[in-house]
């Protein structure tokens, strides 16, 4: 667990590097909340300090951008110029890489913990609930076998550690009790959800025109 009050009585360059952290990460390509990194998340609540982060994002044609709940932020480009193109081009070859491995991650934990909702940012998962739900639904030992992650395992357990590992190494899940075996979802997971909508929603992308540069075709948000 972080500590992660700045107290009034902390340095200058205490809250610069704090701030030097925040943008690291953002530019990382990071989403920060306050489950993934409470302390960020707290700086970035000031209206100061978000305001700074845009003036300097604006700079390098960036711009802070939320998840669909307003719990998670991340910077995305503020135009769709040629080299923006290129960038979410990129993102989206990515993405559809591990689309398959998401889109089916996601229905599994659903259908265990809750059908008909998808999952919420900050929402606890324990592992032990979900070990013994799956060894109780052959539906569910289907789904989960069938992952990528779980490819060189046949046990169960084995199985949902492996996803779990790829999960937290992701940063879609931080533990929040190693004793216990809990987690939480991150607002990344909600990244993920909102960009797979997206994609449903706009199954034809604009494909970049570095050779024959026109006028701005649309932006991501």
């Amino acid at each position: 667990m972080m500590t992660d009050t700045l107290s009034p009585n902390d340095s200058q360059s205490t809250t610069s590097e704090a701030y030097r952290t925040l943008l690291t990460q953002l530019m990382s390509g990071q989403v920060i909340c306050q489950w993934s990194a409470p302390s960020l998340a707290r700086l970035l609540e000031r209206e100061d300090v978000k305001n700074r982060v845009n003036r300097w994002a604006s700079e390098i044609g960036m711009q802070l951008a939320s998840t669909s709940s307003g719990a998670g932020h991340y910077l995305v480009y503020e135009g769709f110029d040629s080299n923006a193109k290129a960038v979410s081009r990129e993102l989206f070859t990515r993405l559809m890489k591990s689309l398959r491995f998401y889109v089916q991650t996601l229905e599994m934990l659903m259908n265990a913990l809750h059908p008909e909702m998808t999952l919420v940012p900050g929402e606890e998962l324990r592992f032990h609930n979900l070990l013994h739900q799956v060894g109780q639904s052959p539906s569910l030992q289907t789904q989960l076998g069938n992952l990528p992650s779980s490819k060189r395992h046949t046990a169960y357990k084995e199985q949902l550690d492996s996803l779990f590992s790829v999960l937290l190494k992701e940063g879609l899940l931080v533990e929040a009790n190693a004793k216990h075996s809990i987690y939480q979802v991150t607002s990344r997971i909600e990244l993920i959800q909102d960009l797979i909508i997206f994609i449903q929603e706009n199954e034809e992308l604009p494909e970049p025109e570095i050779d024959n540069p026109g006028p701005r075709q649309g932006q991501l948000t």
